[in-house]
């Protein structure tokens, strides 16, 4: 079962500020951080969560991207979800899967990269990505998939609201 107590919404908040930029929506939602988080209990207890609009806009690394990103608010519920989904769904995945993992990411994956490199020299890496990737996931399938592990009817409706809550490019667009 999913821990949505103000205790967890606290760790939730400090595992996701770390190493992160400050920015003005951060210094503010941070100035007044026990109103928010208590806010955000709030909503969780009495069943009234929602997520937020997100922010899109575009940067230029090696090429352009266009990028959507929730509030720190939505972000902290992320993070809240993220900690519940990964002991179920982490021991599912293939060893060389790296992004988002625990004691793996950017660093890990290119040292495990070298090493094979080094072991088998005539070997090709192919890095790749999906372009719009999560523009085009089919949403109710996501949900299939998801529903199949997860029972806990709290949780389940949080992952189906932070879900709808990505408009496919759109501002505040929701199926």
């Amino acid at each position: 079962m999913i821990d949505l107590s103000l205790s967890n919404i606290w760790q939730s908040w400090f595992k996701f500020k770390r190493g992160k930029k400050i920015t003005k929506e951060f210094e503010h939602f941070q100035y007044r951080l026990e109103d928010n988080l208590w806010r955000l209990y709030l909503d969780l207890k009495q069943n009234n969560y929602q997520h937020g609009p997100y922010r899109r806009f575009t940067v230029m690394e090696n090429k352009r991207r266009q990028l959507a990103v929730a509030t720190i608010r939505d972000r902290v519920i992320h993070r809240l979800i993220y900690e519940y989904l990964t002991p179920i769904y982490d021991k599912t995945f293939i060893y060389n899967v790296w992004s988002c993992r625990k004691n793996k990411g950017l660093l890990a994956a290119i040292t495990r990269t070298q090493k094979i490199l080094k072991k088998y020299t005539d070997c090709f890496i192919w890095r790749a990505g999906i372009a719009k990737f999560f523009d085009n996931v089919n949403k109710n399938t996501l949900i299939n998939i998801i529903s199949r592990k997860i029972k806990d009817e709290i949780a389940l409706k949080l992952i189906k609201e932070i879900i709808a809550s990505y408009g496919c490019g759109q501002d505040n667009e929701r199926e």
